[in-house]
């Protein structure tokens, strides 16, 4: 990557631009103040069941394994799936991320944009809850594209980098996962960045894939300024 030709950074959105645990934990309180109704037990209770299942055992079926432990019926699962779904996201961004994007953007003279995946609704309701899109020059849900083009599809890191107005090359990738962010951006000509977001769902993935492993890798965002400084990349003002 040659920090000369660099004109625009891209950022994946959960895990990157903001920690996704806190979408999780919103969303979890909601079924679990909804199943407190119902009677079965205590909201606070059932939101950390949820989280464990979650953290400790793995995103798959976490609906599933709380009916087998509290006793409602499974036949609940895809209503509760949908009220996590639909939920109004309790989450924001760190102002230390608020403050670098000002940054790149307003004193780097950097084009900003977002390519991010999953239900198009759900990650409309996180955006405008982070309040992220004033900071930015570009959004892309991938689902506006259509399913077939979740990443590691190239199409929604080509379609970002078109609205932007420069060449994949000339862009670098944040992401947090390497076999969708890694690998998608890699695949469209992008250069790479890796966050190993401490205590992140995809922190310790590992990949045999050649393809998927980043240029660089950092373990927050806010170093990203510190490794365009030390490949040559200045202020502009």
């Amino acid at each position: 990557m040659k920090a000369a030709r660099i004109k625009a950074v891209i950022f994946d959105l959960d895990d990157t631009l903001y920690e996704e645990r806190q979408y999780f934990r919103s969303g979890f309180a909601v079924v679990a103040q909804t199943l407190e109704q119902r009677g079965f037990g205590s909201g606070g209770r059932i939101a950390l069941l949820l989280d464990n299942f979650h953290h400790a055992e793995g995103r798959q079926e976490v609906f599933q394994k709380l009916a087998v432990r509290l006793g409602f019926p499974e036949n609940w699962v895809p209503e509760l799936v949908e009220l996590f779904r639909s939920h109004q996201p309790a989450i924001e961004l760190a102002a230390e991320v608020r403050e670098l994007l000002v940054r790149l953007r307003d004193v780097y003279q950097l084009r900003l944009g977002c390519v991010t995946d999953g239900w198009l609704a759900v990650q409309r309701r996180k955006v405008d809850a982070l309040n992220v899109e004033p900071l930015l020059d570009v959004l892309v849900i991938a689902d506006e594209l259509g399913r077939n083009f979740w990443k590691p599809h190239p199409h929604p890191f080509h379609t970002c980098c078109t609205r932007l107005g420069v060449e994949p090359e000339e862009a670098v990738f944040v992401g947090d996962n390497p076999e969708r962010d890694i690998l998608g951006a890699r695949r469209a000509g992008l250069a790479t960045v890796r966050l190993r977001r401490p205590g992140a769902y995809f922190e310790a993935m590992e990949t045999v894939n050649a393809e998927a492993r980043p240029d660089f890798e950092i373990s927050r965002l806010t170093e990203l300024e510190r490794l365009f400084g030390r490949l040559g990349l200045s202020a502009s003002v």
